[in-house]
């Protein structure tokens, strides 16, 4: 749900109104992820109801993130916010978990590769994509987590792949690929995140404009 979770709350904090094309997508690709996903087994009220509260304060966060970000750098603005997650959860961790484990060569190597590819240039690359493009363009992304998860089990966990897995990985890749934004969305996209300096006056424009503001003949705003 977090691809529609996250264009409902984009269209209040950061004025991006979800497009037909957006929802749509979102739509599909929730049909195709129920399609590989639910397959009769039972479920955990209290760890949906956990999973359904972290898409809900994830989506908000990022939305944030997209608002109040500005022209503050992309790698520190995501290292600071990665730090201060950490921060929180090292409390909970010590209280619940217990002192970390100690860890074989293996499971050190797992470790570096979840916290440097998996977390700080996942994370990079994802508020890359918030910062230059619509939430809700960036939201259908997440549906390929499971899509990935089935294609992993497949290749590695010897998990049978079924005509419904099939059927539901193609309905996300098509939900996915209709929320991508147009050429035009893009552009506009990406002079947003140069400050409006696409439209910034040239060097030969500036002394015209230099003379213009030194001429008193020259009409004012709101004279005839």
């Amino acid at each position: 749900m977090s691809p529609l979770t996250m264009m409902f709350i984009a269209w209040p904090l950061v004025a991006e109104r979800p497009r037909t094309a957006h929802l749509s997508g979102a739509v599909i690709g929730l049909a195709g992820v129920c399609l590989m996903l639910l397959m009769g087994a039972g479920a955990s009220v209290p760890g949906v109801l956990a999973s359904a509260t972290a898409v809900l304060v994830s989506s908000f966060g990022h939305v944030l993130t997209k608002r109040w970000s500005g022209n503050a750098d992309l790698l520190a603005s995501t290292a600071w916010q990665l730090t201060a997650g950490g921060l929180f959860l090292l409390p909970v961790a010590a209280v619940v978990e217990g002192a970390p484990p100690a860890l074989s060569p293996s499971l050190f190597v797992a470790f570096c590769y979840v916290a440097l590819v998996a977390t700080a240039l996942a994370f990079t690359a994802w508020f890359t994509g918030l910062r230059h493009l619509p939430a809700g363009t960036v939201g259908l992304i997440g549906l390929l987590n499971p899509v990935t998860g089935v294609l992993l089990g497949t290749a590695l966990a010897g998990e049978a792949l079924t005509l419904q897995h099939i059927c539901g990985l193609a309905m996300v890749l098509a939900g996915v690929a209709l929320g991508r934004p147009t050429r035009a969305a893009r552009r506009a996209g990406g002079r947003a995140a140069n400050g409006g300096n696409a439209s910034s006056p040239g060097p030969d424009q500036k002394p015209a404009l230099a003379a213009h503001a030194c001429d008193p003949s020259a009409e004012q705003p709101g004279q005839g």
